[in-house]
């Protein structure tokens, strides 16, 4: 308490003395009382508090001030205690001329003028630090009520890192042993592992900052497992000075349970789709066989067969020839038909190795558009990839030049393979009217399908577009990607 005892000069007469000092500036009010607690002298600001005059003032009695002095014991008691050397502070409500009760702390130490003992009071109106004392603990009132009923595990530490509050979901997850909780430091209550540095980082990090902090904690007692989301509070007092740290942590076990399902789910509809790509591979593979070598064969010995009939015959009229005639072109344009058909199913360059089956698709492409296709082949060794990752590789290049030729407008379209360490990386560029990527169709399942035949691949497809900036596609991939795990396919077939 600030003592203003040096104001007061006791060599002069108290009208004169009192009167020359600086003590309405003083933003507390100042009594100078008497032991008949008859008021000697009160500054501006009591007078202002009180609703007075000085001359009434000075006419109370200092009982009629404050109500618990009218009691002579307690008087006696307050005279004792203020003539200690080093005083004595109190709270107390005083009376102003009108009104209600003024609530105020009272500092009151001896001090002597004029030859006599006074009582030198300092009052403090504490109305509005009461009123936010009382919403501070309606707060803290409410507060408890919440988080009493809260499923979440709170727990506040104070600047020692020592606990002073946890509520019941804690209690219950350590079963109730409040000794290993209650006042210990929080560096010896959490156990030395992964989990309990982490509690002690967001603890630390947020009185350090004076800001929030958050992560995730998994907490493990047995067979019990529980994965938090940790969020960590600083609380600050009513002057703005940190006082404690709340935590607040949030299971989330089950969301995070449900998570791993999804991802497991989504890996297996991906090996389910990886493994349908490569049997529809492998059955367009077969049919391409079939009809290349068997029905292409039957037709070859058609031909042979007509052009025999037609050089054993020369006697034969000219109908006759052209009827042949007819029916051997007949036969080369549905041989013909028979490789076209075979080539998409699978074209046999494909069984040659990607450079080969990439150089035979710019072909293709520069026959039958007006765009032009360059292809520019990696440096140096030749590639050896697996029959998989040829076939992917290629239908994702292939799906690229399809939408160039059907949407992109484009003058020219590069494609660019490179190998890049461990790995190969095929970017398809063409200079069209691109896209903008937040706008894809719905409907437009060319793009995810390559994205889904790179992660056959263990690898990743990127788009790059924007409207009037033409269209990049990349697609990388390791060299000799993993093969699929035969446990999920057992999994999955189960």
């Amino acid at each position: 308490m600030q003592n203003y005892s040096h104001y007061l000069n006791p060599t002069l007469t108290p009208p004169d003395s009192l009167s020359s000092i600086a003590l309405d500036r003083i933003h507390d009010a100042i009594y100078l009382v008497d032991r008949n607690l008859r008021i000697k002298y009160v500054n501006e600001k009591a007078c202002k508090l009180m609703g007075y005059s000085p001359h009434a003032l000075m006419q109370l009695s200092f009982a009629v001030i404050d109500h618990e002095l009218q009691d002579d014991d307690v008087t006696a008691l307050w005279w004792k205690l203020t003539m200690r050397p080093e005083g004595i502070t109190f709270t107390s409500q005083h009376a102003p001329s009108r009104g209600e009760l003024i609530s105020v702390q009272v500092s009151s130490s001896h001090y002597l003028h004029g030859g006599e003992t006074h009582a030198l009071c300092v009052v403090r109106d504490v109305r509005e630090v009461k009123q936010k004392e009382a919403v501070q603990q309606l707060r803290e009132k409410q507060f408890r009520a919440l988080v009493e009923n809260s499923p979440d595990m709170i727990a506040r530490f104070d600047l020692a890192l020592r606990c002073v509050y946890v509520n019941p979901p804690v209690l219950k997850w350590f079963e109730g042993r409040e000794q290993e909780i209650y006042h210990r430091q929080l560096t010896e209550a959490v156990p030395h592992n992964e989990t309990g540095m982490a509690l002690l980082r967001l603890v630390s990090q947020s009185m350090a900052s004076g800001n929030e902090a958050e992560g995730e904690l998994t907490l493990t007692q047995g067979s019990r497992r529980r994965i938090l989301h940790v969020r960590s509070v600083p609380e600050f007092n009513l002057h703005g000075e940190l006082e404690s740290v709340l935590t607040v942590g949030r299971d989330i076990t089950a969301i995070r349970l449900a998570e791993e399902e999804l991802r497991e789910a989504h890996q297996q509809l991906r090996l389910l789709a990886r493994n349908q790509e490569t049997q529809r591979e492998a059955e367009r593979k077969h049919l391409a066989h079939e009809i290349h070598d068997e029905l292409g064969q039957h037709l070859t010995s058609l031909r042979v067969g007509l052009s025999l009939i037609r050089m054993q015959s020369p006697e034969a009229g000219e109908a006759l020839h052209q009827q042949v005639e007819n029916l051997m072109q007949l036969v080369d344009s549905t041989i013909q038909v028979v490789r076209d058909v075979s080539t998409r199913l699978r074209p046999n360059m494909l069984n040659l190795g990607l450079v080969p089956a990439l150089e035979w698709l710019r072909d293709e492409f520069n026959k039958h558009n007006t765009t032009r296709c360059i292809f520019i082949p990696p440096q140096g060794k030749a590639l050896r990839l697996s029959d998989e990752c040829v076939t992917a590789a290629f239908r994702v290049v292939q799906e690229s030049l399809t939408n160039v030729q059907r949407h992109a407008k484009a003058s020219s379209v590069y494609i660019f393979v490179k190998q890049d360490g461990d790995k190969l990386r095929i970017d398809v560029v063409d200079n069209g009217k691109g896209f903008d990527m937040q706008n894809v169709r719905p409907n437009a399942w060319g793009l995810p399908g390559m994205v889904e035949r790179a992660a056959m691949l263990n690898g990743e497809v990127r788009i790059d577009s924007r409207p009037g900036e033409g269209t990049r596609v990349q697609l990388s991939f390791p060299h000799r990607p993993r093969s699929l795990s035969r446990a999920l396919f057992n999994k999955i077939d189960k």
